[in-house]
């Protein structure tokens, strides 16, 4: 099996270190250590450093380390407001396909904004739907890196033990029914990584919106979904449900489904502006590097 390290590179993780996520809506937390305003006073216990980003107050530099190094950082302390960030992995039957595999493009999409979140001290949780393990975290601080990337490698999309009766291959939950083992009572920021290859998936948003104040769709789908080639007569099994049928990959048929996908991707972009939601369609083929520093920073999704 593949190690953690091939999620992040050290050039990668690097760059990712002067990132932050974006947080709109800014919202005040309730309890120890949920986002609050920042407090001033000897209480204030130090507990790690930032990179300083634009808009950092600049009394909290520390001048002695941009002395040493010509790098700007900020202190951070234990009574500070902090974000939850909760990156949930769709890791449904469908996610396992493509080339490259988008439950490893999602894998390597959220361990990445796992850096960035818990470089930036906000409070992270990891949430594999349809997988073997339940959630990481809380987890805070850029010591907790190693062991995020472990688990973001390790999890394994769940195996179903339901028999198969007549020859019909047993279902696993939808993307609605996954959405519900996540649990927010926090809450911060949401990030939903996903192919949305489910009939429930307005269900599943409408789900997540009534537990998250701020969620964004991560929405992957791989290079041969998006730009399939000719190949004749052929059958297509539906890997979330079993079901197969036989269609004509002609230049017609062809046509039609890059209508029917055009349809299907601005429905759901649509849906998440109607609800407050960002959108960003992400094909797998991209550079996780492009995707970061290019593409999600234009959505606002990082800065």
């Amino acid at each position: 099996m593949a190690g953690p390290q091939t999620l992040l590179d050290g050039a990668l993780a690097r760059r990712l270190e002067r990132l932050t996520l974006v947080s709109r809506k800014r919202l005040i937390g309730q309890g120890q250590g949920d986002r609050r305003s920042l407090r001033k006073g000897s209480s204030l216990e130090f507990a790690d450093y930032r990179h300083y980003v634009e808009g950092d107050d600049p009394a909290r530099v520390d001048w002695n380390i941009y002395s040493r190094t010509d790098t700007l950082f900020v202190r951070l302390y234990e009574e500070e407001e902090v974000l939850n960030v909760h990156v949930l992995v769709d890791a449904s039957r469908s996610m396992d396909w493509g080339e490259p595999a988008k439950l490893q493009y999602a894998r390597r999409v959220a361990a990445a904004l796992g850096y960035v979140a818990l470089n930036a001290s906000n409070r992270l949780y990891i949430w594999p739907l349809n997988a073997t393990a339940s959630v990481y975290g809380p987890a805070w601080g850029r010591g907790r890196a190693g062991a995020m990337l472990a688990f973001v490698e390790d999890f394994r999309p769940a195996q179903t033990t339901t028999p198969i009766v007549f020859g019909t291959p047993p279902s696993q939950p939808d993307l609605e029914q996954s959405v519900g083992t996540f649990t927010n009572r926090a809450g911060g920021l949401v990030v939903l990584i996903s192919d949305m290859l489910s009939p429930t998936w307005e269900k599943a948003l409408t789900r997540l919106g009534s537990r998250a104040p701020e969620v964004v769709v991560l929405h992957v789908l791989s290079p041969q979904e998006l730009r399939p080639t000719l190949g004749g007569d052929v059958r297509l099994i539906d890997r979330e449900s079993g079901a197969a049928v036989s269609v004509t990959l002609n230049n017609d048929a062809i046509r039609l489904y890059g209508q029917r996908l055009t349809e299907w991707r601005r429905t759901i972009e649509s849906f998440c502006a109607r609800h407050g939601m960002g959108y960003v369609p992400i094909d797998t083929a991209t550079p996780l590097e492009t995707l970061v520093f290019d593409t999600l920073r234009r959505r606002g999704v990082v800065r």
